[in-house]
């Protein structure tokens, strides 16, 4: 009976000696990630108190909108060309491009885009070729040309 209780209390014994170890394991472990959380409290604090990152583009005032029938867009898509050169983060995309002309037309020339939008038209995706096409429909085949109209005098 003796020998049996020595048995066991060997027994114990080793797995009391492995429960230490695994103990201190997990205890290294939680050192390190204590140490981690510090180091990451400590980013994040730094972080805090830096001022917001000033962007590299500029902000740009939007041009009035365009109906198509009133002057030409000549002013309107001159600015819209620096814009997209100023930001080309925000205007990375032909689409995206495409999408703030169209937010700046009005009357026919915004019903002529709507339409183009709903037909699924190429232009949509094409900046140039929207441009292209707006002139097209907009703009006098004489004034496409630079020749100048009223009220400079016919020679």
């Amino acid at each position: 009976h003796t020998f049996s209780l020595l048995s066991e209390f060997e027994r114990l014994k080793a797995e009391v000696l492995y429960l230490r170890g695994v103990v201190d394991q997990m205890c290294t472990k939680v050192e390190s990630l204590t140490e981690t959380v510090l180091q990451l409290s400590t980013s994040v604090t730094s972080l805090q108190r830096q001022p917001a990152p000033v962007s590299a583009e500029p902000r740009i005032g939007l041009p009035d909108k365009w109906n198509g029938v009133d002057g030409r867009p000549d002013g309107l898509l001159a600015t819209l060309d620096m814009l997209f050169e100023c930001q080309p983060t925000k205007y990375a995309t032909a689409r995206a491009k495409v999408a703030l002309l169209t937010s700046l037309l009005s009357g026919q020339a915004q019903e002529w885009a709507a339409a183009l939008y709903y037909n699924k038209s190429a232009a949509c995706n094409d900046y140039a070729l929207f441009v292209e096409e707006l002139k097209k429909t907009f703009v006098p085949p004489s004034r496409l040309r630079g020749c100048p109209t009223w009220p400079f005098p016919l020679l």
